[in-house]
């Protein structure tokens, strides 16, 4: 189930994060905005599968968290990409350090996910959206 849930993550990456015929943030926000969209979709009530399984499963499962690690991995080195462009692009400071704003970036996602479905609502995905572009992207 992971990894059939996971083929859909990686269809919306290749639609934004690695679309090359978009301007790099534009493909960030994208992709932001397709995770709320999904989101939404079930009224903030599922968050995000492989937010679950990190919880849920990674203790009990060695195969499943070694799994979750190469997800994550995979995710974040797409970001990553996105944001090599946008340094690339002059859309972000040059000293940026794209790996380690790109795990940032991903952990902080994850956290606003699992806020907004306790929540149930979609502002702590919208703050950091904000947040990412206003403050941290500048």
């Amino acid at each position: 189930i992971l990894d059939l849930y996971f083929a859909q993550v990686r269809e919306g990456i290749e639609k934004t994060l690695r679309d090359d015929s978009l301007p790099p943030l534009d493909r960030l926000r994208a992709w932001l905005d397709l995770q709320i969209r999904f989101l939404k979709k079930a009224e903030m009530r599922n968050g995000c599968l492989i937010g679950n399984f990190s919880i849920e499963a990674a203790d009990h499962s060695e195969a499943i968290r070694r799994r979750l690690v190469e997800i994550f991995d995979e995710i974040q080195q797409s970001i990553a990409y996105c944001l090599r462009a946008a340094v690339k692009a002059r859309q972000v400071r040059p000293a940026t350090n794209y790996d380690e704003l790109a795990s940032f970036l991903y952990s902080s996602l994850q956290g606003a996910i699992l806020q907004a479905k306790a929540e149930r609502s979609a502002m702590p995905l919208e703050r950091f959206k904000k947040f990412l572009f206003s403050t941290v992207l500048r």
